[in-house]
């Protein structure tokens, strides 16, 4: 679903990533795991066509993308939820929902019913007329997950899920995603936390100073990475 070969990506004339690796198969979720500055982030931004500058492959349902505007990407199915859940503070739930359901469309692609939304995130039920700014960080982080469940996504960017959050938010958080896998969709999550991704991920890729230095199953990976 998700092929990445030889990627590269630089901040100015800085190289942050170095040959990257990564393969993320239909209906799974696979962790990218890393010390604070290994190039975790810059790893989804490139992906995601954030990235002014980078080389390499990625492929996505094997349509190459790297290199194609953000805008373009987000379109052919990838969606991004970046850490704390940013979006818009004076839009209600219900409209960000919208805004999902309206990408949707321009894929081409049904999206998910509010009763669908209801019933995976059943948190945002009673708040679906709650400004976004005026939720907790748990809520609006679940929002953002639902903001691109919603339009029906072939593969979703995760950045640390769980920056920020109280243990049992964060908890709840990683039980959704799970609920999120099981409904067939494809996560790629970058975390800090290790513990959180243990019986979640299928696989796991540790990445430090740019480069992929160990790739395996995800307690393969934590180990590694202690």
């Amino acid at each position: 679903m998700l092929q990445v070969e030889n990627l590269e990506s630089w901040y100015g004339q800085t190289q942050v990533l170095w040959r990257v690796d990564i393969d993320v198969r239909a209906g799974e979720m696979v962790g990218i795991l890393g010390r604070n500055g290994a190039g975790k982030t810059t790893l989804l931004r490139t992906i995601a066509g954030l990235q002014p500058r980078s080389r390499g492959s990625v492929m996505l349902d094997g349509r190459p993308i790297l290199g194609t505007d953000a805008t373009d990407i987000a379109r052919a199915g990838l969606s991004f939820v970046r850490e704390s859940g940013r979006m818009a503070s004076s839009l209600t739930v219900n409209q960000h929902l919208m805004v999902g359901q309206r990408l949707a469309r321009l894929r081409g692609r049904p999206g998910r019913s509010l009763a669908d939304i209801w019933r995976t995130f059943p948190l945002l039920e009673p708040l679906q007329n709650r400004l976004a700014g005026l939720l907790s960080g748990g809520q609006r982080q679940t929002l953002a997950l639902a903001i691109a469940y919603v339009s029906d996504p072939k593969v979703v960017l995760i950045d640390e899920p769980s920056a920020g959050l109280a243990p049992k938010v964060a908890y709840e958080l990683f039980q959704t995603l799970k609920a999120l896998t099981a409904t067939g969709t494809t996560l790629l999550v970058v975390e800090q936390q290790p513990a959180w991704l243990v019986g979640l991920a299928n696989r796991g890729y540790l990445l430090d100073l740019g480069r992929i230095v160990k790739a395996g199953s995800i307690q393969e990976v934590i180990t590694e990475a202690a």
